[in-house]
């Protein structure tokens, strides 16, 4: 009633409109056990049902589908989804990513990821969106759903296209037999691991994805934080926090004006490569002084996370996976970090565990070894090298070949921050460069954008970015305006506001001579050296 009296008040249109753009409820709930069968969806299954479907008010009328997918193994878990469906819909469509092992539904209600706290929602937009749990009900790190086929397959992609489907059939049954103009995606972490799946397995389903520091190849990170966190669980290998306040000033201290400003983020990468030097660190007897120079043992474990780690053949071609930020001023600290206690426990425990062995723990232990009592920190990748490749076949999506979405048109938005402790930048870099050496640069550059961000982390860090992401892929689709000149702004709490241009990769933000506002855009140009 309020919604109908607003409307009179707002416009003497006829009776009949009024009546139409009035939300019916009857409309919304009438989907409520809707059956779609095991044909509509273009993976096996089971087929799905629509268990509620209930209108809500806020932040704008829209039905709320919720229901599941069913396994076809009965001892594989359902896939849990929820579909929303404005009244007053744009006639687009936009896929959420989750986020870690996943295991908890995914609404497609959040904003988009690192937007800006003030732009409205997809949803408040106009967006069909939806999302899932990707087949498992778990918090956490709880990885052992893995033992199971199915639910592997489904995290590892599968999922994503049985939701996409089911997805387009609320959408038709809603709208009256109407599909979406467009379909993006946007992810981060896990997410944007699933958004390349999307792209590269299923591309003819979307026009464009937002691609955050994507979790792939998923196995190759988890062999790289195994082997890190083996390397720092050595006799007198482990960094307290003063250690790691140590390092990244000694970084700060070599790095940090090298792009003309000294603002506590390195963006001159190959810069602080070429001058940082953690021998300079070295204590002269090799035994470590805490919070001033490091041991041996200490050192020798920085530098297995400055290498990069040899790993079995890889889905896409991939080999081996990249070096950590760790000279770099990387985000050491929480979750991801070197955790509050040198002992590790069986399985790792987040917090006071290295934050890599936690994160790479449910990989190994029930995906690749399959063993609820592995001792993962004793894991050879060596010695099982053949199961490595199957499950990475069956979870990553890193192949640089990615011609079906370039023939359909499809644009692509790749963004990474530098200092991200949970996946290193120059694992994305890597995929980056073999797409290059793939397509060439002329025809990469109409697929593709990519950003390196100084002073990001996961989510945190010294520069925790916010960007117009949708927008701008919204431009590159429907308009044909290229994502050229973004700038990025700070949310950190001490210096929010500031911003950034953002400099495509390979090149980095300089603050001009005579510029004298480092907080503003205007104040730097895009270089490469």
């Amino acid at each position: 009633m309020r919604l109908i009296l607003i409307a009179l008040a707002a416009s003497a249109a006829p009776m009949a409109l009024l009546a139409q753009e009035t939300p019916d409820a009857a409309r919304c709930e009438g989907l409520r056990g809707l059956a779609i069968a095991p044909e509509k969806i273009g993976l096996p299954s089971g087929g799905a049902d629509v268990a509620t479907a209930v209108m809500r008010s806020e932040p704008v009328t829209y039905c709320e589908v919720k229901g599941a997918i069913d396994p076809v193994d009965p001892e594989a878990p359902d896939i849990n989804f929820q579909v929303n469906l404005p009244y007053d819909w744009n006639r687009k469509g936009l896929h959420y990513g989750g986020g870690g092992y996943n295991g908890a539904l995914v609404t497609g209600l959040d904003p988009v990821k690192f937007n800006p706290e003030d732009a409205a929602t997809p949803v408040e937009r106009g967006y069909a969106t939806w999302g899932s749990d990707s087949g498992h009900q778990s918090s956490g790190l709880d990885g052992r759903f893995l033992l199971n086929d199915e639910a592997l397959r489904n995290y590892g992609g599968e999922q994503l296209k049985k939701t996409y489907d089911v997805a387009m059939t609320v959408i038709a049954a809603f709208y009256e037999g109407a599909a979406p103009e467009q379909v993006y995606f946007q992810g981060s972490s896990q997410g944007g691991h699933e958004a390349m799946i999307a792209v590269e397995r299923w591309p003819n389903d979307y026009d464009g994805a937002i691609v955050i520091h994507p979790a792939n190849p998923f196995v190759g990170l988890q062999l790289s934080g195994i082997r890190a966190a083996q390397a720092f669980y050595q006799p007198g290998a482990y960094l307290s926090p003063a250690d790691v306040e140590r390092l990244n000033a000694a970084v700060m201290e070599r790095c940090d004006a090298l792009d003309g400003a000294e603002d506590g983020l390195v963006s001159n990468i190959a810069g602080c490569q070429s001058v940082f030097d953690i021998e300079t660190l070295r204590c002269e007897n090799g035994a470590p002084v805490e919070g001033q120079c490091f041991g041996d043992a200490q050192i020798a474990a920085l530098e297995v996370l400055a290498s990069r780690t040899e790993t079995p053949p890889l889905q896409g071609g991939a080999e081996g996976f990249s070096e950590w930020p760790i000279y770099l001023g990387a985000d050491l600290y929480g979750l991801w970090g070197m955790g509050s206690s040198p002992e590790p426990s069986n399985p790792p425990t987040p917090v006071e565990n290295f934050g890599l062995a936690v994160l790479a723990d449910p990989l190994i232990r029930y995906a690749i070894l399959q063993d609820e009592e592995a001792e993962t920190l004793s894991f050879d990748p060596t010695q099982h090298a053949a199961r490595i490749t199957e499950v990475s076949e069956k979870l990553d999506a890193v192949s640089a070949d990615l011609s079906p979405f370039v023939e359909q048109g499809g644009k692509i938005l790749l963004m990474h921050g530098i200092t991200d402790f949970a996946i290193p930048y120059g694992n994305t870099v890597d995929w980056y460069e073999r797409v290059v050496a793939e397509h060439g640069e002329e025809e990469v550059r109409d697929l593709m954008r990519f950003w390196l961000v100084p002073g990001f982390g996961h989510g945190s860090g010294a520069f925790q970015m916010r960007w117009n992401s949708l927008e701008a892929l919204e431009a590159w689709v429907e308009e044909g305006t290229p994502p050229e000149g973004l700038i990025s702004t700070d949310a950190a709490t001490e210096t929010a506001g500031r911003s950034r241009p953002m400099c495509e990769y390979p090149a980095f933000a300089r603050m001009r001579d005579g510029a004298d506002d480092p907080d503003s855009a205007d104040s730097f140009d895009c270089v490469v050296e």
